[in-house]
């Protein structure tokens, strides 16, 4: 593999730089990324670009998505390309799951170069074939999807709280309504076939339900991204699926945040690349209105949730302020 691409997926820069480093003086040509999702769009584009890589190393804790999904996907996607995790936190159970998922190799942290070169010449095997497989496959056609908007609601009479929420949940057009704790007492996630109808329906029906005094409403809008991006998230999302995943649904016998963001608009696409997948995010929304985005977290615990909110507010850049409404259970309000 002397002279090959190897594209190394790790947020530690000093890490990055080192194994580039080392990489690069027996021989190898090293492509850094910080994150999964750069690396994931780092492969799609040799991939158009007919430009074939040897191997992917790749460490567990990324900042968007974790490392042992992000092998399930590169493996689902090109089964040919070689795959090796790395890790600081790992065990004989962590290298067990690698090789469970088909991974051509664990190291654990610290390592030397030479380990690693040592790791990828032993599972060394011809690799180019997903490139030609990938590159040649018809794009598949977008299916129509409805539109969408959150209506945040108040109320001035708690004792008509559950009569009101009574009509909500039952009401066209409305497919989640929880209850919950924060500025408003119930949030609304509306579907329809058109944003007129939408708006309509919130002014002739959910505003003339008895109780409720105001309402803000937040129209799910289509991400402004770069095609390297769509590509990416299509490539992940059909990957995961594969496995049972399904984006948007609640999971059951958990708790549940939404989780409101105000960003710097010129950060949008940065920020919205690492909340996507980040672990514990149910729904990713990005909203026009007041907020930025709409998060729906869930965890078996809320301070599992609580220490979710706190690493999006410190470490995400561009994120400006967060808001989360819990959701109540009707018999703990």
């Amino acid at each position: 593999m002397e002279g090959a691409k190897v594209l190394l997926i790790d947020d530690e820069r000093a890490l990055r730089r080192t194994l580039s480093l080392g990489l690069l003086q027996r021989g190898y040509e090293t492509t850094p990324c910080q994150d999964g999702f750069s690396g994931l769009s780092k492969i799609e584009m040799f991939v158009k670009r007919g430009m074939p890589i040897a191997c992917v190393v790749t460490d567990i804790r990324l900042p968007d998505i974790d490392g042992l999904k992000l092998l399930k996907v590169i493996k689902s996607m090109y089964p040919d390309l070689p795959v090796f995790v790395i890790s600081g936190y790992g065990d004989e159970i962590t290298e067990e799951i690698v090789r469970k998922e088909k991974g051509d190799g664990f190291l654990p942290k610290p390592f030397t170069v030479d380990e690693l070169v040592g790791m990828m010449e032993k599972a060394r095997r011809p690799s180019r074939e997903f490139m030609a497989d990938r590159a040649s496959a018809p794009d598949t056609q977008k299916e129509k999807r409805s539109v969408s908007s959150y209506a945040f609601v108040t109320m001035d009479d708690r004792r008509l709280f559950e009569d009101v929420y009574r009509k909500l949940y039952f009401m066209d057009r409305v497919l989640y309504c929880d209850a919950v704790v924060g500025d408003w007492q119930v949030v609304l996630l509306l579907q329809s076939s058109s944003r007129r109808d939408l708006h309509d329906f919130v002014q002739n029906s959910v505003m003339n339900v008895e109780g409720i005094t105001a309402l803000e409403l937040l129209d799910v809008v289509e991400p402004m991204l770069s095609e390297e991006a769509k590509n990416v998230i299509e490539m992940v999302e059909s990957s995961l699926q594969e496995e049972g995943w399904k984006r948007g649904e609640k999971r059951p016998n958990v708790l549940s945040s939404y989780l409101l963001l105000e960003i710097e608009e010129e950060l949008f696409e940065s920020i919205y690349k690492q909340l996507y997948f980040m672990e514990d995010v149910v729904h990713c929304d990005v909203t026009h209105g007041g907020y930025g985005f709409v998060l729906l977290l869930q965890a078996p615990t809320f301070d599992l949730i609580k220490k979710r909110i706190t690493h999006i507010s410190r470490n995400i850049e561009g994120v400006l302020k967060a808001k989360e409404l819990r959701i109540m259970n009707l018999f703990e309000m």
